[in-house]
């Protein structure tokens, strides 16, 4: 009985082992897949054991440690440029970004995908109330690093100096701020790049926050299944925004008054129907630069442009880049 007993127990052991310990299942590589693309280890494997990526820090003015993923194929080809691509606020990680390698990975370029501070494994906080607060005042030194740092190493490994900057979102906000930053402070950096894509771009913090609330809540709302709440939690969200953040983004200076000092050429990409921000919002930004270029497409969503356009979004792109070079 006692035998009959153990093996029992080691029987179910065993069924209990096998029932909850499954094997973990890679997942598809597919640098248009948002799964795959916010599964950021797994891109980060990939990127690192089959394309030649490696990680890189450098540190900011404000003493921020930045973490970014880079690829040098100097190596194997002629280098003509250097893309480097500033991701959004969220998820806003680096191998996110994988896409924009995709779509050139054939092309003689080397990329650079960036964490700004708060993302991924970068110095900063991001979902905080401090974070929140003053977000979009400091991240531009994120990418003034990390344009100060491609510049140096591609003095020092004598690669083209020629950058190409691609900003998403947000990102778009920092990469304006930061270029025209360089033009004052770096002008040997600055006239290193060589043109700018902005994509999903707006003048300020607080030009897009209702919009975005107002967007985001729809959506989770719907996911919920609680589309009555939605007009609820909106103004909710927006009247906690109002009353502890509003003022602190007001303050900040809106890119449409620093955008006509940069003298690259800057393309612009938007979706028509894009609810969280609204099409608009990028006009004022192309009326005021200098040489612009623009490319507004009929359906899409808010930066999931090079998602679903990815044969167009690649030739664009790859356009742009041949005439600013």
């Amino acid at each position: 009985m006692r035998n009959k007993t153990i093996l029992a127990i080691v029987g179910c052991c065993l069924l209990s082992t096998t029932f909850f310990t499954q094997k973990e299942i890679a997942p598809e590589v597919n640098f248009y897949d948002v799964t795959f693309l916010r599964n950021s280890p797994a891109v980060e494997k990939v990127l690192k054991e089959t394309h030649g990526f490696v990680e890189v820090n450098y540190e900011t003015k404000d003493n921020f440690t930045i973490n970014s993923i880079m690829l040098d194929k100097s190596n194997k080809c002629n280098v003509k440029a250097t893309v480097i691509s500033c991701p959004g606020f969220v998820p806003g990680r680096k191998e996110g970004m994988a896409t924009l390698y995709a779509m050139l990975e054939k092309k003689p370029y080397n990329f650079i995908f960036i964490d700004s501070r708060g993302h991924g494994k970068s110095d900063g906080e991001l979902l905080t109330f401090n974070g929140i607060k003053h977000y979009g005042e400091s991240q531009y030194l994120d990418m003034v690093a990390t344009i100060q740092y491609i510049a140096h190493y591609n003095k020092k490994h004598n690669i083209s100096p020629d950058i190409i900057i691609h900003g998403l979102c947000s990102g778009a906000l920092h990469t304006v701020k930061a270029v025209a930053h360089l033009k004052e402070h770096d002008t040997e950096t600055y006239n290193c790049i060589k043109g700018i894509i902005l994509d999903s771009g707006w003048p300020s913090i607080s030009d897009i926050v209702e919009t975005i609330i107002d967007s985001e809540s729809i959506s989770r709302c719907k996911t919920y299944n609680l589309p009555f709440l939605q007009p609820l939690v909106a103004r909710l969200t927006m009247a906690t925004y109002n009353t502890y953040f509003k003022e602190q983004h007001k303050t900040q200076r809106p890119i449409t008054e620093i955008i006509n000092n940069i003298d690259q050429p800057i393309f612009f990409i938007h979706a028509e129907n894009d609810s969280f921000v609204p099409i608009h919002n990028v006009y004022p930004l192309i009326a005021t630069a200098k040489n612009p270029t623009s490319w507004f497409i009929k359906e899409s969503s808010h930066v999931n442009n090079h998602l679903k356009y990815k044969e167009e979004y690649a030739y664009h792109m790859e356009q742009f880049i041949q005439s600013a070079l």
